[in-house]
């Protein structure tokens, strides 16, 4: 099987895309939970809405919507995707509606992705993990995953060394490809024992 870390801030060379630069409004300090893989439907906007900021004036809708919140942002279709390869995982699909830079509804098909929990999934040696002194990790100088931890990994995972980042594996690419999901930036990532 092979892996690719998805990108959650999109293709920054298209300036027509939207870029989203906030949370949902209302969820409060309690935005880091979608970051973290930690539940947050609890706390999360009954009519949750995210504003377009003028400084990103992109208005293009994709397949996955760039933010900097490091948010798993996507379409419906998407979604639909990610619910028949990952069923019976622990995924929270919290949806929203977009609104443009005037505050007019723009979309209400997007869903920030929430897959909780975390995988110890690192080839550490490999990956040049550097710890600090109260045992927090400080830097990953590369993801290289070991093959033995993603043997059973379900279709999108987090690294639990690194939460924010996302890894899915070659049937969410095969179903990009099928579907022709716009705006996802992939990166392959390298298997223990491969070069």
């Amino acid at each position: 099987m092979k892996y690719f870390l998805l990108s959650t801030v999109g293709d920054l060379n298209d300036r027509d895309l939207c870029l989203i630069d906030d949370p949902p409004k209302g969820i409060g300090l309690r935005r880091f939970l979608m970051t973290k893989g930690r539940p947050a439907k609890a706390f999360y906007p009954a009519e949750a809405k995210i504003f377009l900021r003028e400084e990103n004036p992109g208005i293009k809708l994709s397949s996955v919507l760039g933010n900097t919140e490091n948010y798993l942002i996507a379409s419906s279709e998407v979604k639909t995707v990610f619910e028949q390869l990952c069923a019976g995982c622990d995924i929270e699909y919290l949806p929203f509606d977009l609104y443009d830079h005037r505050e007019r509804l723009y979309s209400k098909d997007y869903f920030i992705i929430n897959p909780i929990g975390a995988l110890d999934c690192l080839d550490e040696q490999a990956s040049g993990v550097t710890y600090g002194e109260e045992g927090s990790v400080i830097d990953i100088a590369e993801f290289v995953l070991d093959d033995k931890k993603v043997g059973q990994a379900a279709a999108l995972f987090r690294i639990d060394k690194k939460p924010s980042k996302y890894v899915v594996d070659e049937r969410f690419v095969q179903a990009v490809e099928a579907r022709g999901f716009t705006n996802v930036l992939l990166t392959p990532l390298r298997l223990s024992g491969q070069g």
